[in-house]
Order: structure tokens, then sequence, then C-alpha cells
């Protein structure tokens, strides 16, 4: 019998109020999943959340931050964590209220960036399709 679980995930392409740059917080190097990467907010779907009250949540306990009643599917992604864990996740674009960012202790740094400077970071694989999709911009193939 198989003990790993199946993890869903909701995170948060998170749009400033001018909506031309977004919020990246970096993992902490103790993260099971990607540590020290930048990433975009977000957690695990809790028993009997939808998804609006689950990025809700996990917003505000991340970054502090409150969003607008407001989400746009962006991608859905899957990968294997390293202790043998499969996570399915969904991306949103999300707007937020305000742009105090007070970032948790699970996290070492935030920034709000263009999407033209997201290269510039070290980044979790896929990001790059999401942004360029809340953004409206020609993907690659």
């Amino acid at each position: 019998m198989d003990n790993k679980k199946h993890i869903v995930a909701i995170t948060a392409l998170i749009k400033n109020k001018s909506k031309d740059r977004f919020l990246v917080i970096k993992r902490n190097q103790n993260e099971i999943a990607y540590p020290g990467k930048w990433a975009f907010p977000g957690g695990k779907v809790e028993k009997g959340q939808n998804i609006l009250e689950t990025l809700k949540r996990e917003i505000l306990e991340e970054v502090g931050l409150e969003i607008e009643d407001y989400k746009r599917f962006l991608k859905d992604y899957t990968f294997i964590r390293p202790d043998g864990h499969n996570v399915v996740g969904f991306c949103f674009e999300v707007i937020v209220k305000s742009e105090d960012v007070k970032i948790s202790e699970d996290f070492e740094d935030f920034k709000w960036i263009t999407p033209g400077k997201l290269s510039n970071l070290n980044y979790i694989e896929g990001m790059e399709e999401e942004v360029n999709i809340a953004f409206n911009k020609i993907l690659k193939t």
C-alpha cells in the first residue's frame, strides 16, 4: 500500500495595484520542495476551503496581504516532492488591496518585479509561462 499523499496546491501571481509588477518570495533553504528558489505565494488547499478562500488565507499567512475578490486561472502544474508526495497545483492571478508586504519567517526575501526581471532570479521552473499569461505576452515555442 502506498502511504504517499496526493496534495492539491494553489499559488498566486499577485499583481500590484497598478498591475505592472508582481510579487515573488524567496523560499528558505530548509524547505522540502524548491529550497532557496523564488516562487509565488501559495500552499495546500485545506478541507472545506474553496480556491478563493485558500488564496486569501495563504497570501495573508505568507506575505501579510489582503486580496480583492478576484481570481483568474493561469496554469496547472504537477510535481513529485522529494519526500515522494504528488502535488497537483493551480496558479491564479490575484490583485492586492495594499502593497505593504510582511513575509512570514518561512521565507527569506520578497521583491515586486516587472515581468522582464524574472529571468534574473533563481525561480521555480514553469513560472515564466504563468507570468507571460498574466501579462498577455506572446509565448515562445
